[in-house]
């Protein structure tokens, strides 16, 4: 069983970060720290098919799981990624059981889903058995994460957390506080309610939490609440307080100036 698929059949907590420079260096350079997972955004980052076949590349010979953010609940989309290798698909905006059914018969072949068969890059360029990997992908390898973005979502959670073939709920908290009239107010008790009936489905359903976080505080916050798919910022942003930090030594700098939502 792949690393990634095991951590979280064990319950463990597991790290990220979000990418969404087009260059295959930024890759190969996060690949080198203890990540277990990097996530390529196709939602809100510039990044299409034939990028991500190349910065793929970047992971190659470690145990960093590979998984894109599509752009959408798109059956077209969700099998074009998985051909060419990426391992995990995160899915914006799932709001029912439904559109989360959709999701996974998306990403499976039948005959529990309808993804068609022509994995090309994944079974590199036939150097793999079409038939080794058909096994190995649709039972040991694949995750699946729908994200919980919405008032909606969070009300059709335990329906949603039913579904059989979905690892992850990620809450994209910033959408989510849009949705629920909260506007990025991250401490705000809505949200943090909702949150909490995201958590109370997961341990139901025997799924795993997932959210992102902006800063260190909030990752430690979310850590604590129990949430075991953590999203630590993103290369922009950590690029970015990386040399606030530096600047600030030398020029007096207040960071906050600096710094806006990600």
């Amino acid at each position: 069983m792949a690393k990634l698929k095991k951590l979280l059949k064990e319950g463990k907590v597991t790290f990220g970060t979000w990418v969404s420079i087009p260059h295959v260096d930024v890759i190969e350079a996060l690949a080198t720290l203890p990540f277990d997972w990097l996530l390529f955004d196709m939602e809100h980052g510039p990044l299409d098919i034939s990028i991500l076949e190349t910065l793929i590349v970047g992971v190659k010979g470690t145990e960093v799981t590979p998984f894109v953010r599509v752009p959408w609940n798109d059956k077209v989309m969700i099998k074009r990624v998985l051909d060419i290798g990426f391992k995990g698909v995160m899915v914006p905006w799932v709001n029912s059981r439904e559109e989360a059914e959709y999701v996974v018969k998306s990403s499976r072949y039948p005959p529990r889903g309808f993804r068609g068969f022509g994995p090309r890059r994944a079974v590199m360029y036939g150097a793999e058995s079409d038939l080794e990997y058909y096994k190995r992908f649709e039972n040991e390898e694949l995750v699946i994460a729908v994200q919980i973005e919405s008032e909606d979502a969070v009300k059709n959670v335990e329906e949603i957390a039913n579904v059989d073939g979905v690892d992850i709920l990620f809450i994209g908290p910033a959408d989510l506080s849009i949705s629920l009239g909260i506007p990025l107010q991250y401490e705000h008790p809505k949200l943090s309610e909702a949150m909490q009936k995201v958590l109370n489905a997961c341990k139901k359903y025997d799924k795993t939490p997932g959210i992102q976080a902006f800063n260190l505080e909030q990752a430690k916050k979310y850590y604590s609440m129990g949430f075991r798919f953590l999203g630590l910022m993103s290369d922009i942003a950590m690029l970015r307080k990386a040399y606030i930090s530096v600047l600030a030594e030398f020029k007096e700098i207040k960071e906050e100036k600096y710094v806006s939502a990600i």
